[in-house]
């Protein structure tokens, strides 16, 4: 009678998806002691995979999974919704997971829908997982959606960060700011977060201004964290010791600033100005109404989406990986004094 991977599992003392995350070759962050016991445990019984079995399981699904950083993200509800109407269309299912940020929480989304035997995958990942990510890639086709992973061979739907902020700061020194603080999320792996870092930093000294370090200012979006680094941030009077503009790297970020400002009862753009990098629905609602960078979500959602149908449906032969880079669009309102 033959061995059956439910055996091994028991005899090995894990799940029956940790067993096939293994035969699969997806087990960069399994412990040595798991992956040995496991090794010996398939030698002891001589386990040998049954073919029939699992070219049935291997059969498609018609069904993607797409992972995002931040569900409660504006940008996160667009571009699923491009996702989901173009996956729609063409008759797959989709499982949609949240990971918070977490590369933890990331990384247990993508073996749980690899283990649901998902056609293909969109993730807007948190950069800490590239290795898990590549090997995935070679059994099904993943698309990477606003992240850029240059150490891995993996198709890509972004837009052009460092061409938004460029936009911006021209912007704004065009109508006479030369004291510009910018305010990001933490951006140690997420490559659109390091890229308007940089693109910010360049673009100051493209317009002959000095950079500064204490005005590179990285928070959370919490409301109450965004105050107290505000109140920070400006704590240094007027003038030089002060800046006159806000550039907000993302539209969580842009929010809590919005109301941060309101909170300290300063005046936009009076007394200070915002702009943002991303827009979403209030922005242009809101009193006075905020200049962003827009980038097109929506089609970005569809792009990836169409991209991974074509992967699945024969398009894996196509050994370079594309990568599509849409255009930002400044949207000039109000809040920087136009």
């Amino acid at each position: 009678m033959s061995v059956t991977i439910a055996e091994v599992a028991r005899i090995a003392g894990v799940s029956k998806s940790t067993i096939s995350r293994y035969l699969n070759g997806l087990y960069d962050h399994m412990s040595i002691e798991t992956k040995e016991r496991i090794a010996q445990v398939i030698a002891e019984l001589d386990y040998r995979p049954n073919a029939l079995a699992r070219s049935l399981k291997q059969k498609r699904t018609h069904t993607v999974g797409a992972i995002v950083a931040n569900i409660l993200n504006p940008f996160s509800t667009s571009v699923i919704r491009g996702i989901e109407d173009t996956l729609k269309a063409a008759g797959f299912n989709l499982i949609l997971c949240n990971a918070d940020d977490d590369p933890a929480k990331e990384r247990d989304y993508v073996n749980m829908l690899v283990d649901k035997q998902i056609d293909g995958l969109i993730i807007n990942t948190t950069g800490c997982n590239n290795e898990l990510i590549a090997q995935v890639n070679k059994n099904i086709p993943v698309i990477l959606i606003d992240r850029k992973a240059p150490d891995i061979d993996i198709d890509t739907v972004t837009v052009d960060s460092a061409q938004g902020v460029c936009q911006a700061v021209d912007h704004i020194v065009e109508l006479g700011h030369k004291h510009i603080a910018m305010l990001t999320l933490p951006y140690d792996h997420v490559s659109p977060r390091i890229e308007r870092v940089q693109a910010y930093q360049t673009a100051l000294a493209g317009h002959g201004l000095a950079f500064r370090e204490d005005w590179l200012v990285q928070t959370s979006a919490d409301e109450q964290e965004v105050l107290a680094k505000l109140k920070a941030l400006l704590a240094g009077g007027a003038g030089k010791d002060r800046p006159t503009c806000l550039f907000c790297a993302n539209n969580m970020i842009t929010m809590s600033v919005v109301k941060a400002i309101k909170k300290m009862s300063l005046t936009i753009p009076g007394e200070i100005a915002v702009l943002g990098f991303d827009d979403w629905e209030w922005a242009q609602l809101i009193d006075p109404p905020v200049t962003v960078v827009a980038q097109p979500v929506y089609d970005m959602g569809n792009k990836a989406a169409a991209l991974l149908i074509k992967r699945m449906k024969g398009g894996r032969t196509l050994k370079k990986p594309i990568v599509i880079l849409f255009e930002p669009q400044l949207l000039k309102r109000k809040s920087c004094g136009e």
